[in-house]
């Protein structure tokens, strides 16, 4: 005979309101698999504000304050970018909620895990006219992983528990919100990490009642009490890895089924959904899960491997076995240079015919693409040409992609290998020479330009200069960096960034800063003046708030470069529509950048040259904080420099 189950009870804080006693069980089912939130100010979303406040006393969850909805998700998905775990934004009712949406976007195409709570006033209110009501149930629908909502007035109706049952209590809102946040971190053959929704729906009061006693509730957060010289940054270690970021410190007590739900998003799945390439898997002592040496395969195919935005570090192993040549973008974790990919592939796949060049591409037989391309036409082009056979090596579900995927889908390394084959003697020496010679065109003509400091070459300098990660700012920063920059790694945390999920210019400098926060490390953003002015409110902080170690490099032409180098340049150079192209894209800008550094109270230089950029890149190790790096640069050349580069790579071309 069982005995009846009795209330599962870890602390008490029965004299406080509803709304703080609920706010601190989401909380507790959300801390084992997630450390940092960022929150913008908001009345309804108030129990959770001060929920946060006390977990972050005990040490449980790092709180980062934004004004700015918009720029507060971009901090957190910065942030879930760089940690390899769920990140979580939390914002009030009404068009607070509805300023998400480009993160949640951008998340969701990107698989990045990222949290976003709405606070939501009570269901009796919709309909009535109430202020700041909308229906924010399923706003996000399509875009997320999973959706969770949690209404206080189920807890009288007995539909939502606070205090569980059991340790296995389904209607809890501990266990609920911690399996929600377990659908952001998963990951399989059928599964890609992404966005998840938790809407909250509060009633009055809002705010917590006097504690019966000075102790107060008690300690009610899962984890165990941090030292407060540790608070600050709970996260780091002394190399700047996250070091078993969701297991649990000695002595914490035992998780109930919810907390183990969200604990089990271990370490080592954070750190493969990263998928940081590491040089040492190049051995045969590869980590577990890696593919093991690759037997030599029967056939021989002239083959190229195409790796895009976060391509599976497996892929440059593999190829590297096999002999194959790679093309990599600078996100792709495989574009440094030790490991030996091709120099300005973009160029080479751009051969004029009848070069001997076109003729190494136009042999190409087979094709694997592993991570998302996204930056060249020419790439695509490779990838879509008839005569080529080509795959993409998923080893699980990409968000990106469904079944409509025009290439088959290889998730197995023996199958990939068999796909692709050796290398034909001499095949990658071709490429590789190829790329050398186009990279040597590229470099003399930037170098050699009349000491013009063009866009591309400040790109290209900073790409290859700037220590420690490195964000690239959507539009023509990131295509700049991919034609001219040589990428060395030169330590561990030197990693590339970009929101290449959606591309869009929002949210690129707050998700640098999240970067910065998530690890304690200088990161720098590369960014457009657009892309940097779309973003100011990432300036904006509460004198409170720590500021990241960020220094925005800021490539300022005065408008928008990329559509002159799209066919609205050929346009515009048409009888009658320069205005009106210039206008329509180029939307010239004569925002005075050091002011706006000045009312924001950062830190601003100007960089005429190259020398007094590398000046300003080559900052003491201790500094902190933001710091805005302008350089100007005329756009109206831009054209004429890329067909000088692509005349000076095939001189002989007629």
């Amino acid at each position: 005979m069982s005995s009846p189950r009795r209330p599962f009870r870890e602390f008490d804080d029965s004299h406080d309101a509803e709304s703080l006693r609920l706010a601190r069980r989401v909380i507790r089912g959300l801390t084992p698999g997630l450390r940092h939130v960022v929150v913008a100010p908001g009345s309804r979303s108030a129990p959770l504000a001060y929920a946060l406040a006390e977990a972050e006393q005990l040490g449980a969850v790092t709180v980062h304050m934004r004004i700015d909805e918009r720029s507060a998700a971009f901090t957190a998905l910065g942030l879930a970018l760089a940690v390899g775990e769920p990140a979580a934004v939390v914002t009030t009712s009404g068009t607070a909620a509805g300023n998400l949406t480009p993160a949640v976007m951008e998340a969701d195409l990107a698989g990045a895990p990222l949290v976003a709570i709405t606070a939501d006033r009570p269901e009796e209110l919709h309909g009535t006219g109430a202020n700041q009501t909308t229906w924010q149930q399923g706003m996000f629908a399509g875009r997320v992983r999973d959706e969770l909502h949690l209404e206080q007035g189920l807890i009288r109706q007995g539909h939502l528990r606070l205090e569980p049952e059991s340790r296995d209590d389904i209607l809890a809102a501990e266990a609920q919100v911690a399996l929600l946040l377990r659908q952001a971190g998963a990951r399989s053959r059928h599964e890609a990490p992404g966005p998840v929704h938790l809407n909250i729906g509060f009633a009055d009061p809002l705010v917590p009642a006097e504690p019966p006693s000075p102790r107060g509730a008690g300690r009610w957060a899962r984890r165990s009490v941090i030292p407060p010289g540790r608070r600050q940054r709970p996260h780091r270690s002394g190399d700047g890895v996250v070091p078993n970021a969701s297991r649990p410190a000695a002595g914490t007590p035992a998780l109930t089924p919810a907390g183990a739900a969200a604990a089990a998003l271990s370490p080592a799945e954070h750190r493969r959904s990263r998928r940081d390439f590491d040089v040492a898997w190049l051995d045969d002592s590869a980590p577990e899960g890696a593919p093991r040496m690759l037997q030599e395969t029967a056939a021989r195919h002239r083959t190229v491997f195409v790796l895009g935005h976060d391509a599976p570090a497996e892929a440059v192993r593999i190829a590297r076995r096999l002999g194959q040549p790679v093309l990599a973008e600078p996100t792709s974790g495989a574009r440094w240079a030790e490991l030996g990919p091709v120099q300005g592939y973009r160029l080479v796949l751009q051969a004029p015919e009848g070069t001997d060049t076109a003729s190494l591409v136009s042999s190409v037989e087979c094709v694997v693409v592993a991570g998302r391309p996204t930056l060249t036409r020419p790439v695509q082009q490779l990838i879509s040409r008839e005569d080529v056979r080509a795959v993409q090596y998923a080893l699980t579900a990409e968000p990106w992609f469904t079944s409509r995927l025009p290439r088959r889908v290889i998730s197995e390394a023996g199958d990939l290998a068999e796909f692709a084959g050796d290398a034909p003697e001499g095949w990658a020496e071709a490429w590789e020479e190829a790329g050398l010679t186009v990279q040597r065109a590229v470099d003399s003509v930037l170098r050699d330009d009349d000491g013009e400091l063009t866009s591309v070459r400040a790109a290209q300098f900073v790409a290859e200069t700037a220590p420690g990660p490195l964000l690239l700012g959507s539009s023509s920063v990131i295509r700049d960096v991919d034609l001219a920059a040589v990428l060395t790694r030169r330590d561990p945390t030197r990693r590339v960034y970009a929101l290449r999920g959606l591309s869009g210019i929002d949210g690129n400098v707050s998700a640098a800063a999240g970067i910065a926060l998530a690890g304690g490390n200088r990161v720098t953003a590369l960014v457009g003046d657009l892309t940097f002015l779309h973003d100011s409110n990432a300036l904006l902080h509460p004198s409170t708030e720590r500021r990241p170690t960020l220094d925005i490099v800021v490539i300022n032409d005065g408008g928008g470069a990329i559509f002159d180098q799209l066919e609205h340049g050929t346009i515009g150079r048409r009888p009658g529509q320069a205005e009106s192209v210039e206008r329509l894209f180029g939307t010239p800008q004569t925002v005075d950048i050091e002011a706006l550094a000045d009312a924001h109270q950062h830190e601003y230089r100007f960089a005429d040259t190259l020398e007094e950029l590398g000046d300003a890149l080559a900052h003491p190790d201790d500094r902190i904080g933001i710091r805005i790096i302008e350089l100007r640069t005329d756009r109206t050349g831009l054209r004429d420099l890329h067909a000088r580069v692509r005349a000076a790579a095939y001189p002989d071309a007629v």
